[in-house]
């Protein structure tokens, strides 16, 4: 009777732990599903600006990003970089989803097969681009450049507007020395006589202007209106298009917010961006930073695509409304 009696509670026990063990593991599996779920649905968008991402800078600034992200706990990751072609190879290496950039490399990189679209209008500007030399040069026109040394970082906007300026005045590529050069040692190049003349962007060219360590010989007016974009890889904007959406809506508020409040708005740019604040100020008079990319804008996106291919510099066409998507700032009411 003992003996059944202990067989009877051994068996109670042995099914007890059989019970509890599965009923653990079907938590932990639950657990185990739940968590893998919520790193699934973890948001996050990386943003590639520059020194002269001046909206984007004033909404990391001002915490807008993190305002609007925070909602749903998207993730904000920032990379400053210094030009527009490293921009471009973090976008087609999966490094960045979206970034703010000039004609050149947008148009680039379209040409060569990345998959990116161009999402917004990030500036227009007629005076965006300058050719200067130094104070006390004789070089008096763009002419006398052949045979000097131009510094310019090749692959960017500033490059375009250089071969364009020298085509209108009877020159070419081969008929100067172009020395390839980031707008961090520009001035110094130029100051130290290592370069006889520098094509470069704003506010870089208030910034040489104003430290008099050069003068404007030529801008970009009557030679090529700007528009800057905000690249887009095509990916990241099918998976989750509301990101790319909600983006655009900081900048427009960033944007308002450099309309309403010009002082405080360029003296955080300034400060973040460590250029002076006269620079800012001077730089971004005359630009428009309307999101809405207009039929103006793809027509110069389009004659600046056809220029470069004419000129050999892309080795393959393509139709410029390949890289245009406008479907993101229609969603937000921006036509």
């Amino acid at each position: 009777m003992i003996i059944i009696m202990k067989k009877k509670v051994f068996a109670l026990v042995l099914t007890l732990i059989l019970v509890l063990g599965f009923t653990a593991g079907c938590g932990q599996n639950k657990a185990e599903k739940s968590t893998a779920n919520e790193a699934k649905e973890k948001k996050a968008i990386r943003i590639g600006y520059q020194a002269s991402s001046s909206l984007t800078i004033l909404a990391k600034a001002k915490g807008f990003f993190e305002e609007e992200f925070g909602k749903d706990g998207t993730e904000v990751n920032y990379s400053l970089f210094l030009a527009g072609p490293p921009m471009v190879e973090a976008l087609s290496g999966d490094r960045l989803d979206i970034a703010n950039l000039g004609p050149l490399p947008a148009i680039s990189a379209r040409a060569n097969g990345i998959d990116v679209k161009a999402v917004g209008r990030a500036y227009s500007d007629d005076l965006y681009y300058g050719l200067l030399i130094r104070p006390d040069s004789s070089i008096s026109s763009v002419k006398d450049l052949k045979g000097k040394k131009i510094a310019v970082q090749v692959g960017s906007g500033a490059h375009l507007f250089l071969m364009l300026l020298l085509q209108q005045n009877g020159l070419n590529n081969s008929d100067v020395n172009v020395v390839n050069l980031p707008t961090s040692d520009q001035k110094t190049a130029l100051t130290s006589e290592n370069v006889d003349a520098v094509a470069t962007w704003q506010p870089f060219v208030a910034t040489i202007e104003l430290a008099k360590a050069g003068k404007v010989l030529a801008n970009s007016e009557n030679v090529i209106k700007t528009v800057g974009v905000y690249l887009a890889r095509n990916e990241f904007g099918q998976k989750d298009p509301g990101l790319i959406e909600r983006f655009l809506k900081v900048h427009q508020k960033a944007a308002d917010y450099l309309r309403d409040h010009p002082d405080e708005a360029t003296a955080i740019i300034a400060n973040e961006s460590k250029i002076p604040v006269e620079a800012v100020v001077k730089s971004i008079k005359t630009i428009d930073w309307g999101l809405q990319i207009t039929d103006d804008d793809i027509e110069t996106l389009s004659q600046a695509k056809d220029y470069l291919k004419d000129t050999n510099v892309l080795k393959k066409d393509f139709d410029i409304n390949q890289l245009i998507d406008k479907k993101y700032l229609n969603n937000i009411g921006i036509k």
